[in-house]
């Protein structure tokens, strides 16, 4: 089981990422939908010449897969946690030019697609640190590079993961960057602890 544990900076940023995660768990499922409006949700008789407009406002961003994107990532991802990463992204497009991350919907892209692995749960160890757990059957398994900006994003700090070969300890040097040391000794008693 891969790992990533994490310092728990605000409760309440927990809980926002927690609505990430369940979103996250929900994708990764078999014939996964997207909700979509329907018009036969609305009232068309009883309701303004206003309200109707806005009805099919919805109805057409509906049919609009980028607008429905848009909407997600207005929902999942809360104004502290866009401005976190719209500064990891801006330093990423710096760094690797015209090849750099351009767009913040790349994240919400990344985390329902590109990082191919199965969510198993998110916890609370204690009241300051948390753990959540994965596995894939793919490796490289898309990175987890962004995810760790992404926790990061929700004050959600990591420090320790098992990326599938070894146990690795975050040294953050900067909000974005961080060294991370090999833990061969802990390693070998997790990997024991899995049978292997």
């Amino acid at each position: 089981m891969l790992f990533i544990k994490f310092k728990i900076q605000d409760k309440s940023k927990y809980t926002d990422f927690k609505n990430l995660f369940k979103h996250m768990v929900a994708v990764r499922q078999p014939n996964f939908r997207f909700e979509e409006e329907d018009a036969s949700d609305f009232d068309w008789d009883a309701m303004t010449d206003a309200e109707m407009e806005e009805a099919l406002k919805k109805i057409d961003e509906s049919d609009d897969e980028n607008g429905q994107q848009v909407n997600r990532y207005k929902i999942l991802i809360p104004g502290y946690a866009n401005a976190f990463l719209e500064r990891y992204l801006k330093i990423d497009a710096d760094k690797l030019g015209v090849l750099g991350i351009e767009k913040v919907l790349s994240i919400l892209n990344y985390l329902e697609f590109d990082f191919e692995v199965d969510m198993n749960k998110l916890k609370k160890l204690d009241e300051y640190l948390g753990i959540v757990e994965f596995s894939t059957g793919n490796f490289p398994f898309g990175g987890t590079e962004r995810f760790l900006m992404t926790l990061k994003a929700f004050d959600l700090i990591p420090i320790e993961c098992f990326d599938g070969f070894s146990i690795l300890e975050y040294n953050w040097t900067s909000d974005f960057e961080f060294d991370a040391t090999e833990l061969p000794e802990q390693t070998k008693v997790y990997l024991e602890k899995l049978g292997y």
